[in-house]
This record gives structure tokens, C-alpha cells and sequence, in this order.
């Protein structure tokens, strides 16, 4: 069952005067609204699931969804935060890796042993070395 507009628009003017501080003008106001309604056949429970409630499930069972979908992302979001303090772990981790290696303090690598001095000039050149015969 649908609203008229009209209706509608009065039904919306009518449950305004229901925020009244004077209480026997707020009853009466609700009371003037459920009698529009009844004229129209319907309740309050109609209107709110014709204009606000497109799912079609009663409140328990939004409620009941609702905490699914809590518990859910409650999962989700522990997750995400366990995997958030391993990710910072392992930066702090490498960070000590990276400032122990520009101080020459590694774990990981042997200490290389200072290299011997090259020698400026060649005792052989290439064709001694790979043609002996060639020469002489």
C-alpha cells in the first residue's frame, strides 16, 4: 500500500508538533497521525518500511545482521592489525640491518680482508699469455 503525497505531507507536518515540550500536544499530535494513517490503512510500521527500510527484514533481524557484520569486521580489523605490527617488525628490523651495515658493524657478512696491492705494470701481455708460440 502506498501514501498519497498529500498524505504523506501531512503526516510529516502532524509528527513535527510531536516534538512539542508541552506533552498533551505531543500525544495528541501522534495520536491525530495514526488516525491519518488508519484512514489510509496503514500503520507506522508500513510507512517506515515503505520509505526507509528497502531490505525487507524485520528489525531483529537487521539487528542480527548488524552484529554479524560487527563481529566480521572486528575479525577483519585484528587481523589487519596483527598483520600491521609484523610490517613494523620487520621496517625496524631492516632499518637496524641498514645502520649496522653503513657502520661496518654486519651480521650477515664476513669482514673482507684488506686486498693486496695491485700491481701497476703487467709482468706478461695478453699474446704472451694466450700465444707463447707466437712471439719469438
Amino acid at each position: 500500500m502506498n501514501i498519497e503525497e498529500s498524505e504523506l505531507d501531512k503526516l510529516c507536518k502532524v509528527l513535527a508538533l510531536t516534538k512539542s515540550d508541552k506533552p498533551g500536544e505531543a500525544l495528541a499530535a501522534f495520536q491525530s497521525a495514526r488516525r491519518l494513517l488508519l484512514r489510509q490503512g496503514l500503520s507506522f510500521e508500513d510507512v517506515i518500511a515503505q520509505y526507509f527500510d528497502d531490505s525487507g527484514m524485520s528489525p531483529q533481524e537487521q539487528i542480527s545482521a548488524l552484529k554479524k557484520q560487527k563481529m566480521s569486521l572486528q575479525r577483519e580489523l585484528n587481523e589487519q592489525a596483527r598483520e600491521l605490527k609484523e610490517h613494523k617488525e620487520a621496517v625496524k628490523d631492516l632499518l637496524d640491518q641498514i645502520w649496522e651495515l653503513r657502520e661496518g658493524n654486519t651480521l650477515c657478512a664476513p669482514k673482507a680482508e684488506p686486498a693486496a696491492p695491485i700491481d701497476p705494470a703487467p709482468k706478461e701481455t695478453i699474446q704472451e699469455t694466450f700465444r707463447p708460440n707466437l712471439i719469438g
